[in-house]
């Protein structure tokens, strides 16, 4: 009840955690092998957790990035956006 699931190629097993604190929502990254990005921002650099981060109305969330085809540049699996 308090994990959110994706069937995704992209994210890692435990791939961010999203905390409530004094009327404001936090998001760190927790060593996610694709990262998690606010408004096309990295949180943190491969393999590293980073600190939480507010995250505010209107503000652009990604998890992991879209992987495409080398050969023929093809989305294979997509990342998981939300606003």
């Amino acid at each position: 009840e308090s994990n959110g699931y994706f069937d995704s190629k992209v994210l890692s097993r435990n791939h961010a955690e999203v905390s409530y604190r004094n009327n404001q929502v936090f998001i760190k990254d927790l060593k996610s092998s694709n990262g998690t990005f606010i408004n096309g921002k990295r949180l943190s650099a491969e393999g590293k957790e980073s600190n939480p981060v507010e995250l505010k109305h209107g503000d652009d969330l990604e998890f992991g990035v879209d992987i495409v085809n080398d050969q023929d540049k093809k989305l294979l699996f997509r990342k998981v956006a939300a606003k």
